[in-house]
C-alpha cells in the first residue's frame, strides 16, 4: 500500500481521511435531500430527540455552528412544525427546544437512512477490525485536540484535495 506520488505517508493517510468523510457526507446529503431535510436539519432533530428541552446555545456549541446560525436552523424546523421552542421561567431571553409530535416519523426514517448507510459503509469489517479503527481515530482526534501553536518539529499538514474529490457543504 506504499505512496508512489512521492509525498510523505502521512499526507496521503490525511489526504485519504479528508476524501472519506467528505464521500460519506455527501451520501447521506443526497440520502436526506429526498426527504426535503439538510443534514444540518437532521442535526438538530437529532440532538433535541438525544437532549429534550436543550437551548439554542448548547445546540450552537454541540453543532460547532454560531448562535445565530442554530438559531436561524431552529427558526426554520419551527416553522416547519418540528421542533417548538418554549419559554424559560428562570431568563425570558432563553428558549428551549422541543420536538413536536411532527418530529417523530421523520426522525424515525432519517434514523433508518442513517443506519442503513453505516451498514453500506462499514461492511466487510469485522468487530476487531471497528474497533482498532475507532482508537485510531480517537488518537488522532486527540492530537487534534491538543491545539496550540505548530512548529517545526510538528509542521500543520494541510492535505491536499484532489480536483475530483467530493465538496462539503
Amino acid at each position: 500500500m506504499g505512496d508512489t506520488t512521492g509525498e510523505p505517508r502521512t499526507r496521503a493517510i490525511a489526504r485519504k481521511l479528508t476524501v472519506t468523510a467528505r464521500q460519506i457526507v455527501q451520501r447521506f446529503d443526497q440520502s436526506v435531500e429526498q426527504m426535503g431535510v439538510s443534514r444540518a436539519k437532521f442535526a438538530v432533530i437529532a440532538l433535541v430527540s438525544r437532549k429534550p428541552g436543550v437551548s439554542q446555545r448548547a445546540i450552537a456549541e454541540r453543532l460547532q455552528v454560531t448562535e445565530v446560525t442554530a438559531g436561524r436552523l431552529v427558526e426554520r424546523l419551527c416553522a416547519d412544525g418540528f421542533l417548538e421552542r418554549r419559554g424559560n421561567p428562570n431568563n425570558r431571553r432563553t428558549y428551549f427546544v422541543h420536538l413536536t409530535a411532527a418530529a417523530q416519523p421523520l426522525l424515525d426514517e432519517l434514523s433508518v437512512v442513517a443506519a442503513a448507510q453505516e451498514k453500506q459503509t462499514f461492511r466487510g469489517f469485522s468487530t476487531d477490525e471497528l474497533d482498532q479503527l475507532e482508537q485510531f481515530l480517537a488518537r488522532i482526534s486527540a492530537n487534534i485536540a491538543i491545539g496550540g501553536r505548530v512548529s517545526a518539529e510538528c509542521p500543520v499538514v494541510s492535505p491536499k484535495v484532489e480536483a475530483d474529490a467530493i465538496p462539503i457543504d
